[in-house]
């Protein structure tokens, strides 16, 4: 699946953050849509009040999907939810949807850094990819898919200090990981939302019927704050058993005892500037600070700095 929705939306989610933006850093933000009126705490990014309703359905937030052929910025009725997390933190959905013409989709998404486009968000989707029922994750523009066909959903974006977690459940109980990663230069959330729409790259078109999704409630929780992660770092969890010599260094580096390794290396902010080897790290590259991390195993990354 492609890289689908990131360039559409930051810059008006962005725009939005920068107007409001609550801000404390222990958030717990339930909304069961229990009441017609909408929640002050959301905004709605381009609204169109005749494709979504608190009264539809009691009990219930409707998001009528309609076609976008996209280029102006995130689709109708996106719902955002605007708020700094310095930590961990959790957003899940529940959801009731049938997708069963190509191109339908619902998407719970979850950022950290709406001001530069090379952060996109965390996403989460259940939809039909060219009659091809499924939920996706994207995280840091790659992606992974899985096969679900019922009509009842849990969505679930997650921190766990660097990295993000993209997640479904049948039962809000069993959870499966769609897609994971690192999120550099280190999660925060900022904010987070939900939208449906009608995607002509997964194969809608201007003939496919409109969509009902139906959200139960959405809840933003933070699990751990600003002190305990670094209560955490103290631990020495991040980057535990790879040891970077010398650090700084001027021409390459090398990770001691994993030199076949290979290792990916990010920028200060979160770009993947290259693949190397765990002897001959940074090779080649610019002065800077640099992240470090294994490409075949979850390990939180290593700061190294490159000179001259």
């Amino acid at each position: 699946m492609k890289r689908l929705f990131f360039a559409l939306i930051l810059p008006a989610l962005a725009l939005a953050w920068m107007v409001q933006l609550a801000g404390l850093a222990n958030a717990d933000f339930l909304d069961e849509f229990s009441v017609p009126q909408l929640n002050p705490g959301w905004r709605i990014v381009r609204p169109d009040s005749a494709h979504w309703s608190l009264t539809a359905r009691p009990g219930f937030l409707r998001i009528m999907a309609q076609y976008d052929p996209g280029g102006q910025g995130a689709p109708t009725n996106t719902f955002g939810y605007f708020e700094v997390i310095s930590g961990n933190f959790e957003v899940s959905v529940k959801l009731i949807a049938r997708p069963d013409s190509a191109g339908q989709l619902v998407m719970l998404i979850a950022g950290y850094d709406t001001l530069s486009s090379g952060n996109p968000p965390a996403m989460l989707g259940f939809g039909n990819d060219h009659n091809n029922k499924l939920v996706f994750g994207q995280i840091n523009d790659t992606n992974n898919t899985a096969p679900y066909s019922d009509t009842l959903v849990y969505l679930r974006v997650r921190t766990r200090g660097d990295t993000a977690f993209a997640e479904y459940s049948p039962n809000n109980s069993n959870w499966t990981v769609v897609k994971s990663g690192w999120s550099p230069p280190f999660t925060r959330h900022q904010f987070s939302g939900v939208f449906a729409v009608i995607w002509p790259e997964l194969g809608g078109t201007t003939q496919t019927p409109e969509m009902n999704a139906d959200f139960d409630w959405y809840h933003l929780v933070a699990r751990t704050g600003v002190e305990e992660e670094r209560r955490q770092g103290d631990k020495g969890t991040r980057g535990q058993g790879v040891k970077v010599t010398p650090d700084p260094f001027s021409s390459f580096a090398r990770v001691l005892g994993h030199e076949g390794e290979r290792f990916s290396l990010y920028d200060i902010s979160g770009r993947q500037v290259g693949v190397y080897k765990g002897d001959r790290i940074g090779e080649g590259l610019v002065p800077g600070v640099y992240f470090l991390r294994p490409q075949d195993r979850l390990s939180s990354p290593v700061r190294v700095v490159k000179v001259r």
